[in-house]
């Protein structure tokens, strides 16, 4: 995934193909280092419900589990994340994660102003 400090764009799109991982960069955003595993899987288990819906214990842990098996892996082999297993907390790498969706960005901004030169022709 992370190659010399650089995430490929390739890497970031396939990050965020995930629901839960867009979820949970939103939530990085948000919120201030620490993070506490157990907040971050209510939150996201919240916003997958319906509006003033509560999830149940059960969806909180199953959000959870598949954080820990699954995503936070991955935005830890991305240099996004250092996740802490003994205490379950998250520190973000705000700088690599601003730098990996700007790569991004700039992509689809690519992709957009190709479309948009070939349909003027």
């Amino acid at each position: 995934m992370e190659r010399d400090g650089h995430v490929s764009v390739d890497d970031i799109f396939q990050l965020l193909s995930h629901n839960r991982r867009r979820l949970a960069l939103q939530y990085f955003k948000q919120y201030h280092n620490p993070i506490a595993l157990d907040d971050l899987a209510f939150r996201i288990a919240r916003w997958e419900q319906p509006p003033a819906a509560t999830p149940a214990r059960v969806e909180v842990d199953q959000t959870r589990t598949a954080l820990q098996k699954t995503h936070l892996p991955m935005f830890s082999e991305m240099g996004f994340i250092e996740y802490q297993t003994v205490n379950q907390t998250i520190r973000c790498n705000d700088a690599t994660i601003s730098a990996a969706m700007e790569s991004a960005i700039n992509v689809i901004g690519f992709l957009f102003d190709e479309r948009n030169a070939a349909g003027d022709e």
